[in-house]
């Protein structure tokens, strides 16, 4: 069960419908400073997720209304747009915590971390630990 994660909702239909959602969810993983799961089908249990966040194009496609309606039927956090967008992009590095202008999130398989520096992106490639980065952040 995935921890501290929230579940980006959208539009995935084709591959470029894909591709802004995946941008989206970096922004999500970015001022939230939570890590961002893009759900790619139905098969995603909202339960398992932190939160969800509906980007713009949740009820474009079948498989995002049903993931966007089951999160809203739970006691649970549901953000969309207006929410997110009413945080900064982060400046910290979610895993050393200092102040960096060039912490961003990374992308590990499907997931955004938060927002790290590019030492710490450094230190995880030279562990060679798969997903070292996406635990640590």
């Amino acid at each position: 069960m995935p921890q501290n994660i929230v579940l980006v909702v959208g539009n995935a239909s084709t591959s470029a419908d894909l591709a802004d959602l995946t941008a989206f969810a970096f922004d999500v993983a970015d001022r939230l400073q939570v890590p961002a799961r893009v759900a790619t089908s139905m098969d995603y249990d909202v339960k398992d997720y932190t939160g969800v966040v509906l980007s713009p194009t949740w009820l474009d496609w079948t498989p995002s209304v049903v993931l966007g309606v089951e999160a809203q039927k739970e006691d649970m956090f549901v953000g969309d747009t207006e929410i997110l967008y009413s945080f900064e992009p982060t400046k910290r590095c979610g895993h050393c915590g200092e102040d960096d202008d060039e912490a961003a999130p990374v992308l590990v398989g499907d997931t955004w971390t938060v927002s790290v520096c590019p030492g710490c992106v450094t230190t995880a490639a030279g562990l060679a630990l798969p997903g070292a980065l996406a635990v640590a952040a």
